[in-house]
């Protein structure tokens, strides 16, 4: 694995040499992280600066360095994703969409280029529900929209990088569970020996099924709109403020309700229940990580000895290179939320 270092503004600067550990985490919904080690050395010191990029070009991602520490011989870098400069950007104006999720996603990075001048949208590529939603935004952080919008429409999204140029992709993950014949299917399995040390988490704490949104007015006067998503399973409730959300001159009912709706479907989808699996994974047979498989799809999950089967999205694949020797571990499902989010929009 090679580490091209670059600087923003001038380009290439130089190859990452004598690295003692390179951790390389991607994500699907949100920027992943990396975190890399070196020698405490001058040249690495120069080298290394932050706000310079990190490129592989084995991969799609490249990184940002964000934190730098050295420690007696160590010197340690860390970052995220280049998606991650999105957080820097606030919506600056009110966005009514009335768009398929990958559309909007896309109409919304123009904000993003204020504040990074090499960002870029890419051209849509037809992926997920073509279908329109309605989503009203205003004075929002852009990641965290942007989050929002890929959790609701479970589609990924990543900031591609050339020199001088940062093009946000919106990209769906591909459906190879044995539950479909269209394509060759991928099953991880502690049988199959390609998936050792599993872990498997399930926890519905942080679960809501059904949303109470409350959108402009005052008192009794004020709109509210049901979300449910319950579904005959027993009711959790969770009440989302969207007094920001505005009815907009010309704004039928419907349109207005629709908004709101979505809203509530946004955060609903902060709210799931966390049912999913990590393990140390192995490239057997057909099951290639990278070759088979990747970031982002659907693919069968089994805990033979329990007698665990899901069908689940990999939502992570953490990657290790230490000693030469090369590991990932893949996660499949809902990861537990670092942070616990009721998802109130208070924003």
């Amino acid at each position: 694995m090679e580490l091209y270092v670059y600087d923003r503004t001038a380009g290439l600067v130089d190859v990452l040499e004598q690295t003692t550990s390179v951790r390389w985490r991607r994500r699907y919904f949100e920027p992943g992280e990396v975190e890399v080690h070196v020698p405490a050395t001058r040249t690495n010191w120069e080298l290394l600066a932050e706000g310079r990029i990190l490129r592989r070009t084995d991969r799609d991602e490249a990184a940002i360095i964000e934190q730098i520490d050295i420690s007696e011989d160590d010197l340690a870098v860390s970052g995220r994703m280049l998606s991650s400069l999105l957080e820097r950007a606030i919506l600056s104006t009110c966005y009514t969409l009335r768009l398929p999720p990958e559309q909007a996603m896309l109409a919304l990075i123009p904000e993003g280029t204020r504040v990074v001048p090499e960002l870029t949208a890419a051209q849509a590529a037809g992926v997920g529900s073509q279908d329109s939603i309605e989503m009203q935004a205003t004075y929002k952080n852009l990641l965290t929209v942007e989050e929002r919008l890929a959790r609701a429409s479970n589609l990924g999204f990543r900031v591609l990088f050339e020199p001088g140029v940062m093009t946000f992709q919106v990209y769906e993950g591909v459906d190879r569970t044995v539950q479909q014949n269209q394509r060759p299917f991928v099953l991880f399995s502690d049988e199959f020996g390609n998936l050792t040390a599993p872990r498997y988490t399930k926890t519905s704490k942080n679960y809501r099924n059904r949303a109470y949104v409350a959108g402009a007015g005052e008192g009794a006067e004020r709109e509210v709109v049901l979300v449910d998503l319950s579904a005959g399973e027993e009711v959790r409730e969770l009440y989302v403020d969207a007094r920001d959300i505005q009815r907009e001159e010309g704004t039928t009912d419907e349109e207005y309700q629709a908004l709101l709706e979505q809203r509530g479907l946004e955060q609903l989808a902060a709210c799931v229940k966390v049912e999913s699996f990590e393990g140390d994974g192995e490239d057997v047979e057909n099951f290639q990580y990278r070759v088979d498989w990747d970031l982002g799809d659907l693919v069968s999950v089994q805990y033979t000895r329990l007698g665990i089967t899901m069908h689940e999205r990999i939502t992570e694949v953490e990657e290790v290179y230490e000693n030469g020797i090369f590991t990932f571990t893949p996660t499949f499902g809902s990861p537990l939320p670092e942070t616990l989010d009721l998802g109130d929009d208070t924003e």
